[in-house]
């Protein structure tokens, strides 16, 4: 009887850890776009950390998942979506067709994107000046020309980040190689930078 008692005990610590965990510390999410192309592809599934910021502010060029509110129009009430952060509260931000300016410096093209790609399909050469909130960041996807985010919907409070990508742990879709859905093997355990 002793022997089942702790196995159940056991196994009941076991799930109360997992879920701690996965509540509090980590979740497992499933890129569902192509907004942040190259760096993520439709079909990754990503761990993130949900404690990243309680150490740390969020900072410019920080990949971020988070919910919007159940307002915004073409957006799933509670999905997560995955966005880079472009400008942080108190930053004035300036938006061409091709480029993004924050506190009068240009800033770089997304990583791994072969090519920064216009910032709007409409774009006729000038978009506001935008100052960040208080609270708040500006947050677009890496392929810029196919995301929907702060552009569309404004500067997004810096409360609904639920955290930051830490790797792609399962990868499967097609590829540049191979146009049928395949297990692409070399995005496994890939950091997210």
């Amino acid at each position: 009887m002793t022997l089942a008692r702790d196995i159940l005990s056991s196994a009941i610590a076991a799930i109360v850890v997992a879920l701690l965990l996965r509540f509090f510390v980590v979740g497992a999410f499933r890129i569902p776009s192509h907004s942040m192309e190259q760096t993520l592809l439709v079909g990754d599934h990503i761990l993130v950390s949900k404690i990243a910021y309680l150490l740390r502010d969020v900072r410019r060029g920080d990949v971020v998942v988070f919910t919007l509110p159940d307002d915004i129009p073409g957006v799933t009430a509670g999905q997560p979506l995955i966005k880079r952060v472009v400008a942080i509260e108190g930053d004035t931000l300036r938006m061409t067709a091709t480029s993004i300016i924050v506190n009068g410096i240009r800033q770089p093209a997304p990583p791994q994107s072969a090519s920064p790609g216009p910032l709007r399909a409409d774009a006729n050469g000038f978009v506001e000046e935008v100052i960040i909130p208080r609270g708040h960041v500006f947050v677009i996807g890496d392929n810029r020309a196919n995301s929907n985010d702060s552009r569309m919907w404004g500067p997004l409070d810096r409360e609904r980040i639920i955290g930051t990508p830490l790797f792609v742990y399962w990868s499967y879709g097609p590829d540049d190689i191979n146009p049928e859905p395949h297990l692409r093997f070399d995005r496994f355990l890939d950091m997210i930078r």
